[in-house]
């Protein structure tokens, strides 16, 4: 195929691809590793990376840049034009800034995602899965894992960390679907609205009668402002979800996708880790990290990049190259070495990869536990991905528990 008739073939926000990209990440990687995709509207041109090291290289380059004002007014203006982002509110937080604005927000968020915290919360997170999965058994033999236990698991986790009321679940669930499954702008700006609302009045709580949770802590600095506070939270508590969200339920579908992985995991239930990791590799939660501006020309991959144009790491791409990963389209959940770049890599690596990684160890480990019989309730193939390449997961997924269930 010719680079030409690639382009034709590739729309990152449409659906062809969606439910399995890496066909054609494949023939982008050999054919057109960095790519362009020209947008004559917008008036300039993003920019796809699939090969490994290309990628790895643009996580860490500093001449890319997440914040928008680094460039200058008149390319600035290019995408301030063409973007109309119905969060624009929420979006002060360490994932869309650079240093030093990021390296200082991070340093005091860190602390809440540190190993020390994370080892803390182990148990609490075992009760929380325990807790849902009883309900998942509860509920006779179909359920949507996504609903019953991959949804509510993160949600309940952060939120107490961040010292939120276990009781505003529900709405703290109806927003973030809202503000980060939907299309529709208005309904996501509405939801956006509610939600920075509900998080002033707990920020004005806790001035008034501070205590000893995340929020707490963060109201009592003098180095973070409003904006940087309230979108902070939302990064936290609903824009993390997703990631954990998403990784439990793509885990869960490869194990019953590739069920000789799945007898292994439950002969050898110690694999767990290195399979929770092979999940990442193999079709993580996140496609690609977020779009970054050539803050000055480029040459990445022979290719140069002008100033003001749009890098795209594809993470997914990345981490399925055989240039690193030997077999990369094989799901193996014993592979070692494993050096994917799933969660991201440099400076903006993901600060609560440790407690993903620790719910989606629990959750995945648990029902293989308790469901011998687990199974899909429908073709893989008519699954629901979610609408664009940046999130990667299923909207919903059916299982059949199945007989015998472990008490």
């Amino acid at each position: 195929m010719s680079a030409t008739g690639l382009e034709r073939s590739f729309d990152p926000t449409g659906s062809a691809h969606r439910r399995d990209p890496h066909p054609l990440f494949h023939r982008m990687r050999e054919r057109a590793p960095v790519y362009r995709q020209a947008s004559p509207a917008a008036g300039h041109a993003s920019w796809y990376l699939t090969r490994y090291a290309d990628v790895q290289r643009a996580l860490h380059d500093p001449g890319l840049g997440r914040q928008l004002d680094r460039l200058p007014d008149e390319l600035a203006a290019v995408h301030r034009r063409w973007e109309n982002d119905p969060l624009a509110m929420v979006r002060r937080n360490m994932f869309n800034l650079d240093p030093p604005d990021h390296t200082r927000l991070r340093r005091l968020m860190a602390p809440a995602f540190g190993p020390r915290t994370v080892a803390a919360l182990e148990r609490r997170v075992h009760q929380v899965v325990g807790e849902l999965v009883d309900g998942v058994a509860a509920a006779g033999d179909g359920v949507d894992l996504i609903e019953a236990l991959a949804l509510p698991l993160p949600i309940l986790i952060v939120a107490e960390l961040v010292g939120f009321p276990i009781d505003d679940r529900a709405r703290l669930r109806g927003w973030s679907d809202d503000m980060l499954r939907s299309r529709d702008a208005a309904l996501v700006r509405r939801a956006g609205i509610g939600f920075v609302a509900y998080v002033n009045e707990k920020l004005d709580e806790r001035r008034a009668q501070p205590g000893e949770d995340l929020l707490s802590q963060l109201v009592r600095s003098t180095e973070i402002s409003h904006a940087e506070l309230v979108s902070s939270v939302f990064q936290l508590l609903l824009a993390g979800d997703e990631t954990t969200v998403n990784l439990i339920g793509n885990g869960v579908l490869e194990l019953l996708r590739h069920p000789d992985q799945l007898q292994r995991l439950r002969a050898r239930p110690r694999l767990i880790d290195s399979a929770v990791e092979e999940v990442l590799r193999f079709n993580g939660p996140v496609g690609h990290s977020r779009p970054l501006y050539a803050l000055t020309d480029l040459d990445i991959g022979e290719t140069v990049i002008p100033r003001g144009d749009i890098v795209v790491p594809v993470l997914l791409a990345a981490n399925r190259d055989p240039a690193v990963f030997h077999q990369p389209d094989v799901f193996d959940i014993g592979r070692t070495p494993n050096r994917h770049l799933g969660f991201g890599h440099g400076i903006h690596f993901c600060l609560g990869a440790a407690l993903a990684r620790l719910q989606a160890r629990a959750a995945i480990g648990a029902l293989v536990r308790r469901f011998p019989g687990l199974a899909l309730a429908v073709d893989p193939a008519g699954l629901e991905w979610t609408p664009d390449l940046f999130l990667h997961g299923v909207r919903r997924l059916p299982l059949l528990l199945g007989k015998g269930a472990s008490l």
